[in-house]
């Protein structure tokens, strides 16, 4: 019996060892910290869910630097519902300036409507 429960033991331990530490990884969603000045200044809000319209919270067409949390990072979008040009910011990451993020049209900066959250 003790050398049954031994190598159960033993079992189990190279098991563990064998399975990858991501399968016991969670998803680590990002948050987004927007400021309506470029260098984090004026106004801010911070999203840890998505937005499909920032007019419901006054910050439609008002973001111009932002901070990402760590994690999948998140989406900007030009436009309400999730629509128009969309810009990705990696998580973990700073962005002081959203003048230097071209558009096709212009920057983004004063330009997003939505946010999604990953």
């Amino acid at each position: 019996m003790k050398r049954f429960l031994a190598l159960s033991s033993t079992l189990m331990l190279v098991c563990a060892l064998l399975v990858p530490t991501s399968v016991f990884a969670t998803h680590k969603k990002s948050c987004i910290t927007l400021y309506e000045h470029i260098n984090y200044k004026g106004r801010s809000i911070k999203l840890c869910s998505n937005d499909n319209t920032l007019v419901n919270n006054d910050w439609n067409d008002l973001a111009s630097s932002a901070k990402v949390s760590a994690g999948h990072g998140v989406t900007l979008f030009e436009h309400i519902n999730y629509k128009g040009a969309k810009w990705h910011l990696k998580g973990g990451h700073n962005y002081p300036d959203f003048r230097n993020r071209d558009l096709g049209s212009g920057n983004w900066n004063d330009v997003v409507s939505s946010v999604q959250i990953r």
